[in-house]
C-alpha cells in the first residue's frame, strides 16, 4: 500500500517535469492540427539552427530557406540530407552557439550500419521524448506506462562489468514499478531465473529487445513452462520478423507491439493493434525517401530521414538515420490520426553464442564503440566460439587504451581465452554499405 502511494506521487512528479509538452500534444486535433504543430516546430528548429549553427546558416542562406528572417518551408525538401559522415566532418559547426545556456550531454549511436557517432543532446529533447512515449502508451496502446508494473528485458554493460545493478538503479526501478532483467548475456540458468521473476512479479507488460524476447520464448516452449499472461508485450531495437512476432504472441498469449526509436532521435514510431507503426510526429518530423531523395508512395520502401524537432543543442535537420522502412497508410483503422509505417526493414543484427549455449546480444558489442571517435566504421564478427574478428575503418589515430578496454570487455562475456583480431580496412565499402555491425558465423551455420 505504501509503495503504491509512493509510486503514485512519483508518477505525478515525473509527469510534471514534461507537463507543458504533454499539454501541447494533447491539444493537437487530427491531421490538420498535426500539420500546424509540425510547421510551428519545424520553423522554430530551423530558425534556431540558422541563428546558432554555422553549418546550417550557410546552407539555409544559399537555398533560400530563410530570407529576411522569414522561413520558407516550401524550400525544406531542398535542404541537403545530413549524413553521419557530414556530422563528423562538421561537428563543431553543428553545435549550437548557445550551448552553455542549455542542459546538455553527449550521446552516441552505433546506428544500423556499424558507424559510431558522437552527438550532443539537451533537456528539451528528453522532455519531448518522455511526453511522446507517454502519449504512445496511453493513446495508442491504452495504459499508464509510468505507474504500470513492467519488466524490461534490456541490455546493461554496467551490470556485466560491475557484476550487479547499482543501488541507485535498484531504488529507481523499485520506485518506477520496474524489474530490469539484463539481456546482454543470457545463460539457460538466467532464462529459468527470469521466467520465475516474471511469474512472481506478474507485470502488466513486458518490454525487451526483439531477439531477447524471442530466445526467452523458445526456452519457455522447449521446457513447456506455464507463463504469466501480461496485458501486452513491447519489442524494440531490432527488426521484428513475422516468425518472431508469432512465437512471442503465442508463448505470452498477449498482443505484441513493436516500437521504433534511436539514440539519435528518441521515439520515432510505435505499433497499434492493427499492426501499423504510427510515426510519432510530435517528437520528430520523419520522411521516407527513395534514392532520388523524393518521398515514396504508400507500400514503397525508402530511407528513413529524420528532423529532430526539439534538440536545440545540436540540431539534426533531414538526418539520414541509416534505417529503411515501408511507408504505410495515412489513415489507420485504429482511428489514430498519426501517419504510419508498414514495417521497419533495415535493422538486423546477429547475436553471438558461446559453447555452453549462452547468448550474448549484438547490442553489447555496439555499446563498446560508443564515444570512440577514433573508430569511423566497424563490424564485429564471431568466426568461432572463442574467435572474434573486428573490421575497422580508423578515424585519425588509434587509441590503444580504449582498444584494450574493448578487448577486455569482449573477453568478459566471451571468455578470457577468446582470441580477438583487429583488421584495418580502408573504407566502409570493404565491409559493405548496409553491413551488420555484428555478424555470427556460428549462429548462421
Amino acid at each position: 500500500m505504501i509503495k503504491k502511494s509512493i509510486i503514485g506521487i512519483l508518477a505525478r512528479i515525473r509527469k510534471s517535469s514534461f507537463e507543458k509538452e504533454l499539454f501541447e500534444i494533447k491539444n493537437v486535433n487530427g491531421a490538420e492540427g498535426l500539420k500546424l504543430f509540425q510547421e510551428k516546430y519545424l520553423k522554430k528548429i530551423i530558425f534556431h539552427a540558422y541563428k546558432n549553427t554555422p553549418y546550417h546558416r550557410s546552407i539555409f542562406e544559399k537555398i533560400g530557406v530563410i530570407v529576411d528572417n522569414q522561413i520558407n518551408l516550401v524550400k525544406f525538401n531542398e535542404i541537403p540530407i545530413l549524413t553521419k559522415e557530414t556530422i563528423r566532418d562538421n561537428f563543431d559547426k553543428l553545435i549550437s552557439e548557445d550551448l552553455s545556456q542549455r542542459k546538455w550531454f553527449y550521446n552516441s549511436s552505433g546506428g544500423s550500419t556499424g558507424t559510431p557517432l558522437r552527438l550532443i543532446q539537451d533537456d528539451s529533447r528528453n522532455k519531448w521524448g518522455s511526453a511522446t512515449s507517454r502519449y504512445y502508451y496511453r493513446d495508442i496502446i491504452g495504459i499508464d506506462e509510468i505507474s504500470a508494473k513492467k519488466i524490461i528485458l534490456w541490455g546493461s554493460e554496467r551490470d556485466i562489468i560491475e557484476g550487479s545493478v547499482g543501488l541507485k538503479a535498484k531504488v529507481k526501478n523499485w520506485l518506477e514499478n520496474t524489474v530490469f532483467l539484463n539481456s546482454f548475456k543470457i545463460t539457460e540458468n538466467d532464462m529459468g531465473r527470469y521466467i520465475k521473476i516474471i511469474n512472481i512479479f506478474k507485470p502488466d507488460f513486458i518490454k525487451g529487445y526483439t531477439s531477447s524476447l524471442y530466445e526467452l520464448c523458445r526456452y519457455i516452449e522447449k521446457n513447456k513452462i506455464k507463463m504469466h499472461r501480461p496485458k501486452f508485450v513491447v519489442s524494440g531495437a531490432e527488426t521484428l520478423s513475422d516468425e518472431k512476432k508469432v512465437k512471442i504472441e503465442k508463448i505470452f498469449n498477449a498482443k505484441l507491439y513493436d516500437f521504433y526509436g534511436s539514440r539519435e532521435t528518441s521515439c520515432l514510431a510505435g505499433q497499434c493493434k492493427f499492426g501499423f507503426m504510427h510515426i510519432l510526429m510530435f517528437n520528430n518530423y520523419v520522411e521516407i525517401l527513395n534514392k532520388d531523395n523524393q518521398p515514396v508512395e504508400e507500400g514503397e520502401e525508402g530511407r528513413v530521414v529524420v528532423t529532430c524537432l526539439h534538440n536545440y543543442a545540436m540540431p539534426l535537420i533531414r538526418y539520414e538515420i541509416g534505417d529503411t522502412a515501408i511507408l504505410g497508410t495515412e489513415k489507420c483503422r485504429c482511428g489514430n490520426f498519426l501517419p504510419t509505417l508498414k514495417k521497419i526493414t533495415g535493422r538486423i543484427t546477429d547475436n553471438f553464442i558461446k559453447k555452453d549455449g549462452t547468448i550474448v546480444h549484438g547490442e553489447y558489442f555496439t555499446h563498446l564503440f560508443y564515444l570512440k571517435d577514433w573508430v569511423k566504421t566497424f563490424q564485429v564478427i564471431q568466426e568461432d566460439y572463442e574467435k572474434i574478428k573486428i573490421l575497422m575503418v580508423l578515424n585519425g589515430e588509434k587509441n590503444n587504451n580504449e582498444k584494450e578496454d574493448i578487448e577486455n570487455k569482449i573477453k568478459l562475456v566471451m571468455g578470457i581465452k577468446c582470441n580477438i583480431k583487429w583488421e584495418l580496412v580502408k573504407n566502409a565499402s570493404e565491409i559493405g554499405e548496409k553491413h551488420l555491425y555484428t555478424k555470427s558465423k556460428i549462429i548462421n551455420k
